[in-house]
């Protein structure tokens, strides 16, 4: 393995995604007790997200409309049922919240000495491509990643897990696929995924969930940093 290139997820992977979540959460349902497990229901926010992503795909529902339904389908796994207005609210705060991101405290230094070394960079997220350009503009990921290999589902017209796009990013670049390492959190966007498109994976596992299929990352972990092992022991291109 000689990887030239590593592309990242943006969500959950270059910043915390469940800590607006759970302020946005908190605040617009006060009535919450305080031993809510507000993990879980961000992991099940995730869940319905992606199931209800598939529909707007395939344009059998509206945007705004996969945004209101996820949180009403999430707190009812805990039996609370919530209005539309309600959850009209809670996206509302949510995208506030959204707008005062930070990348997770390892990364800046992480992406710092990848380019030191050569490393090509780039980012590929499933999603709209305003509201993802807005939490790029947040983070400020302009200072990292050239905007030809900053690539929003949206504006390529597929989504993770296709393999298309992982193709479309490979296009845009001279490396081969076994060249190409994406590193996300997700199983079947960010490790099967890329897989089935030729390249390599590492599964950043922070939120300790189990793999669904046999797919086999080249690194499992929870410290984005531990990435940096891989060029030492000399599978990243230096």
């Amino acid at each position: 393995m000689n990887i030239t290139t590593i592309f990242f997820d943006l969500d959950d992977t270059l910043h915390d995604h469940q800590k607006p979540f759970a302020h946005a959460l908190r605040s617009s349902f006060s009535y919450l007790p305080e031993e809510f497990q507000i993990d879980l229901a961000y992991k099940r926010l995730r869940y319905h997200s992606d199931v209800l992503w598939k529909e707007y795909v395939s344009q059998s529902i509206g945007l705004y409309d996969l945004r209101l339904q996820r949180i009403v389908l999430a707190l009812r796994d805990f039996d609370i049922e919530i209005s539309k207005d309600q959850a009209a609210l809670f996206q509302e705060q949510y995208e506030k919240e959204l707008s005062r991101i930070t990348l997770i405290p390892e990364v800046p230094s992480l992406l710092h000495t990848l380019k030191e070394n050569g490393i090509q960079i780039g980012l590929i997220t499933n999603g709209p491509v305003q509201h993802q350009k807005n939490k790029i503009d947040a983070l400020r990921l302009h200072e990292y990643f050239s905007p030809e290999l900053m690539i929003i589902s949206d504006g390529v017209g597929f989504a993770k897990p296709d393999p298309r796009i992982f193709y479309e990013a490979a296009s845009r670049i001279e490396d081969h696929p076994e060249q190409i390492l994406y590193v996300g959190d997700t199983w079947h966007n960010d490790v099967v995924g890329p897989i089935s498109a030729g390249w390599h994976s590492v599964w950043y596992n922070l939120r300790k969930r189990s793999p669904e299929t046999e797919h086999k990352p080249v690194l499992v972990t929870e410290d984005l940093s531990s990435i940096l092992s891989l060029l030492e022991l000399g599978l990243i291109k230096q």
